[in-house]
């Protein structure tokens, strides 16, 4: 395992993003990412205006180009949500603006959600992870709700990812497709 600064994470996500030949698997376990989403469609959304925020979002070029490396790559793309109910306001926000209005309105991931109580046997990270064609672990760290870094497990280096993956089996066992809630 190699520990990454904040630079190095992104350079490297990008990287792995962009390589990514047959599938990437992301597993999210935070309910509240608004430190690191802060954007005029979310403030919209927590301040009432769910209208407002849906075309914001339309609009929002992260958001944009996010969607659209997911369509051009070649990697099938599954994302699974650990989430807690009640829906955080940020979630609530992230599931109607980001999955269903964008990701899965153009077909450019899988989304689905655990409930929380369903794997809270799990030893699940503190933070978000990607499994790149089951080769490469990229787990995002958090500093006050910001992503200050990331740790890096890689086969070819001889780390040993088998828990990520078995995580990941895991947790799409429990899972729901997003459209389902």
């Amino acid at each position: 395992m190699k520990h990454l600064t904040l630079a190095q994470s992104l350079n490297l996500f990008q990287t792995l993003f962009s390589s990514a030949k047959h599938q990437m698997f992301k597993a999210e376990v935070l309910q509240d990412y608004s430190a690191v989403d802060d954007c005029p469609s979310l403030r919209a959304w927590l301040s009432g205006n769910k209208e407002k925020a849906r075309e914001l979002g339309s609009a929002d070029p992260n958001i944009i180009d996010y969607r659209n490396a997911c369509l051009k790559s070649p990697a099938k793309i599954t994302r699974v949500h650990v989430v807690a109910s009640p829906f955080t306001p940020y979630l609530a926000w992230e599931i109607a603006v980001c999955y269903k209005d964008s990701l899965l309105a153009h077909n450019a991931e899988s989304i689905l959600l655990t409930p929380y109580n369903h794997v809270a046997d799990l030893e699940l990270p503190d933070g978000d992870f990607w499994i790149f064609d089951n080769a490469r672990v990229l787990q995002w760290q958090y500093t006050q709700g910001k992503t200050s870094g990331a740790l890096l497990w890689d086969i070819a280096a001889g780390d040993d990812v088998n828990h990520f993956m078995q995580l990941k089996q895991a947790l799409l066992a429990q899972a729901v497709p997003v459209e389902g809630w």
